[in-house]
């Protein structure tokens, strides 16, 4: 039986889907153990190793040297801003009890998508876009409300603005992208992303004079994380793509807090509380009007 293109797609993304959520439970549980420093190491090292036998193994040819100049310029700024982002997002990972909670706050990263493209892309905000928003910030302050009310202090918690910096930078990273498509190979800024994030945590743990230190059970944690984020959720989701519009693809992946909850109340025993959750699902129908707005977009 042969699967039509948007039943393909959907079950890809939603693989993809399931993939990504794991890198939350899984680093979550490695760095219960090691410190930040030698987990970045190891996770985008093997993350590295990962992807570069896959260039191999697809004998791709994209060459560095072959990019236009402003390629050059923007796969490089691209991946300061994943350096930037991703670090930040695994300090969020670390200093949240529950990684569900990182999944809810960092489902604001569309607003800063929708806002940069505003302001460099020349893209129009449309109504659906602005309820969009206005959910999501809805979102963000249910999560925040406590017995005593809109918990301010919490916005600003480190593990919320470190949320909120991978936010804005994954935003910057994904407006660059869009600005190349089609001169800059997904595979390029994929393995540039891991070259950058992999020094990175290098040069910090040189920095700090501190030799990597692993557990027996932190090791299979990134081992797996590794494998199934940095890798195959990025190849997924990019092989979701030649199947469905980028805005479906969107959709699908915004159940990925479902799964996250699920991972993390097996693995960690952890369940957000009533609030917590009710403003997750705020955030979650943000990003699908949001979606559903780029769908329209596109078919305009």
């Amino acid at each position: 039986m042969t699967l039509s293109k948007p039943v393909k797609g959907t079950f890809i993304a939603l693989l993809a889907t399931l993939t990504f959520s794991n890198v939350y439970v899984f680093s979550k549980m490695a760095m219960q153990d090691i410190s930040l420093a030698s987990f970045g190491v190891l996770w985008f090292g093997l993350a590295l190793l990962w992807n570069t036998l896959y260039h191999f193994y697809k004998k791709k040819t994209d060459s560095f040297k072959k990019l236009p100049k402003s390629s050059k310029r923007t796969l490089i700024l691209i991946s300061c801003s994943e350096l930037i982002a991703t670090s930040a997002f695994f300090v969020a990972i670390q200093l949240t009890p529950n990684p569900t909670i990182v999944s809810f706050l960092a489902n604001t990263s569309p607003i800063f998508v929708i806002i940069l493209g505003f302001f460099f892309l020349k893209e129009r905000f449309s109504y659906l876009d602005i309820l969009g928003i206005c959910l999501s910030i809805v979102g963000v302050g249910l999560i925040n409300y406590g017995e005593s009310g809109l918990q301010l202090k919490e916005l600003n918690s480190p593990a919320s603005l470190a949320t909120f910096t991978f936010a804005f930078f994954y935003g910057i990273s994904l407006i660059l992208a869009k600005s190349k498509v089609g001169s800059l190979p997904s595979s390029m800024i994929t393995l540039s992303r891991n070259i950058a994030l992999f020094l990175g945590f290098l040069i910090y743990n040189l920095s700090v004079l501190k030799f990597p230190e692993y557990s027996q059970s932190s090791i299979i944690y990134i081992a797996l994380g590794s494998l199934f984020g940095p890798f195959l959720g990025t190849i997924l989701t990019f092989s979701a793509l030649k199947y469905l519009q980028a805005s479906k693809v969107t959709i699908i992946i915004t159940s990925r807090s479902f799964f996250i909850i699920l991972g993390t109340f097996i693995f960690l025993g952890i369940l957000p509380n009533q609030n917590q959750f009710v403003g997750g699902l705020f955030t979650i129908i943000g990003i699908l009007v949001i979606s559903i707005s780029g769908i329209k977009k596109e078919e305009n």
